[in-house]
């Protein structure tokens, strides 16, 4: 009897240290994904793109540079801007472009359609819930660069 359970107790613990470099592994595999890519700046989408990532990954002065400077000049009256800083960056969210139309009439200027998902870990059980929100931002090219012309914090 005592050989017997002897060898039940080692499989057991076999399993489980198998089982627990299996969860190790993977866990750290996960953590290895490669980051998000960048849009290369000659599209109408890449301010809108590169501006929400930047933001997500807190580079603030990044993110300012796909604005165009008409956004920061403050017009008379009208309310202060929230600064780029007070973007949630630790909030999951995806951001997919849906469309892109260039105006006809003024080749420098787009419309850039997204759709952004906001991902919450609500409910039992650690399930989730996801919020989606459309959007149309206008952007602009200057000196050759497209840079979003609104003040648009992806929220």
């Amino acid at each position: 009897m005592g050989l017997k359970a002897d060898r039940f107790i080692w499989i057991v613990v076999v399993v489980v240290a198998a089982l627990l470099i299996a969860a190790i592994v993977s866990v750290n595999l996960a953590d290895g994904r490669e980051s998000p890519a960048y849009l290369e700046e000659n599209t109408p989408a890449a301010p809108v793109y590169n501006a929400f990532l930047a933001l997500q990954q807190g580079d603030v002065t990044r993110a300012r540079s796909y604005y165009s400077e008409d956004v920061f000049t403050k017009t008379e009256g009208a309310p202060p801007l929230p600064p780029l800083e007070s973007y949630p960056s630790r909030t999951a969210r995806r951001l997919r472009i849906t469309d892109v139309q260039v105006d006809e009439s003024n080749p420098d200027r787009a419309l850039v359609t997204f759709t952004l998902d906001t991902y919450r870990n609500t409910g039992p059980f650690g399930s989730g819930s996801t919020d989606s929100y459309e959007r149309t931002v206008e952007v602009v090219r200057e000196d050759g660069v497209w840079k979003l012309s609104a003040y648009e914090l992806f929220y």
